[in-house]
């Protein structure tokens, strides 16, 4: 594996810089919004699909932590899919703006090209090569970054009823503060298998890799270490930190205070990206060089028909980390807010899902869903409220319930969503509940007339 560590960064880094110094950060704005004009206007002039969606949701925890704090998100979309029979392109632009912590607010872009390979008359390659750029605002432009995604799929059909599928994802993203820079590659087989009874019955296996490129800088020279004088002059290091013989070291936690010494999230809030919502840095202690992680997980999903309007579908999926952890001192989830230092590679543990759909009439669905997550955190310590370790990693337990209605016309289609969500942890912090009321609609303003 460190042979793969060091090819990977042999050929991904000088990609890397090559595509940041295309994307500099003060022409990223107009650069995107003309990339995105451009192809908006090609696509609907060849007759391409035209979606434009739109959401207003409110929650009583934005934050998601002990302390509840309410906040209210809008998110506006425009889609754009070419209908070409070779090489079909696609792109979105998105909005997204909160009202109280508007500093979470972000524009974001995505142009994509995508290629279907036939492979016989039951199987077909999927080819996409996808660009996309995140900006936040001010406050949290730490998190501004932009991502090079490759996308290769083959879907076959081994019978009339059974269909095999291998999905990878692989993507490179670039980020303002440079600790969370990385690189991922996801795996996916799938089967598939449809009975006369209208069951389907589902099994999938996964595998994860995520390679931080430098979840911190050069730590020592020998056996001294030097502090830097300011968190800011570690944000703005890059890819040459791999390369760089100083020694460097973040200020420890307590040289800002402590952990939990700044207060609630909605105060920690106002110190901006660098900072978790714990009021520490997302970052205390160095790695010399890159460091990886890798997950494997099983899942599988049981659906039946009930008659000719109901649906009940069954699923859980059981994830292990089978190498590294979470390099942050911190990790934070915010309402549809992407963070960094949650995702899938942040965690092990299992998820259960239980879920009812209802056609009402012939425009109008109804959706009831139940879901239970446990989920553990390696390299995160639970802490108590004043930041004092309570000698446990950090272990979560979920319980989710939503219900949702949906009116599809010919052209739009109107929804209303609710979700309650509780979570307990061994950690107070994440100890958390919480209401989430989402209601918008979904314009196809064109559709060509193949699809």
């Amino acid at each position: 594996m460190p042979g793969l560590r060091t090819g990977l960064k042999n050929y991904i880094m000088p990609m890397k810089g090559i595509f940041y110094r295309m994307s500099g950060r003060k022409s990223l704005a107009p650069l995107l919004a003309a990339w995105l004009s451009v192809f908006f206007l090609a696509g609907y002039s060849r007759g391409s699909t035209v979606q434009f969606s739109l959401s207003h949701n409110a929650t009583s925890n934005i934050f998601q932590s002990y302390q509840p704090l309410s906040d209210q998100l809008t998110s506006a979309s425009l889609y754009f899919g070419s209908d070409s029979q070779s090489i079909a392109l696609y792109g979105d632009f998105n909005l997204s703006y909160l009202y109280k912590y508007s500093g979470l607010s972000s524009l974001a872009g995505k142009l994509g090209a995508d290629y279907l390979v036939p492979a016989g008359a039951r199987s077909a390659f999927y080819l996409a090569l996808e660009g996309e750029a995140v900006l936040f605002r001010s406050l949290y432009d730490y998190f501004n970054h932009g991502t090079i995604r490759f996308l290769a799929n083959f879907k076959s059909y081994l019978d009339s009823s059974t269909i095999l599928r291998l999905d990878t994802i692989t993507q490179l993203r670039d980020y303002k503060y440079s600790i969370f820079d990385y690189f991922s590659g996801n795996a996916s087989l799938s089967l598939d298998h449809y009975f006369s009874s209208r069951t389907t019955v589902k099994l999938e296996a996964g595998y994860g890799y995520k390679l931080y490129f430098h979840p911190g800088t050069i730590t020592t020279t020998g056996e001294t270490e030097t502090p830097l004088t300011t968190a800011a002059t570690a944000s703005t290091s890059g890819l040459s930190t791999l390369g760089h013989s100083s020694p460097y070291l973040l200020p420890l936690a307590a040289m800002q205070g402590g952990p939990g010494g700044h207060g609630g999230p909605g105060e920690n809030y106002e110190m901006g990206g660098s900072y978790s919502l714990r009021g520490i840095p997302y970052q205390t202690t160095y790695f010399t060089g890159s460091k990886s992680i890798q997950v494997f997980s099983v899942g599988g999903l049981l659906a039946q028909g009930l008659g000719d309007r109901l649906g009940l579908s069954l699923s859980a999926l059981q994830q292990w980390n089978l190498k590294g952890d979470n390099p942050f001192a911190s990790s934070d989830e915010l309402f549809m807010v992407e963070n960094p230092t949650y995702d899938q590679f942040s965690w092990e543990g299992y998820s259960l899902r239980a879920k009812l759909t209802a056609v009402l009439s012939d425009n109008l669905n109804s959706e009831f869903q139940y879901d239970y997550f446990s989920r553990k955190f390696p390299g995160l310590d639970s802490l108590d409220l004043e930041g004092n370790s309570l000698g446990v990693t950090r272990e979560d337990t979920r319980h989710q319930f939503s219900a949702r209605l949906q009116l599809d016309l010919s052209r739009v289609s109107f929804f209303i969503n609710y979700a309650y969500v509780k979570n307990s942890s061994s950690d107070p912090w994440f100890s958390w509940s919480g209401n989430v009321i989402s209601g918008g609609l979904t314009w196809n303003l064109q559709v060509s007339p193949s699809r």
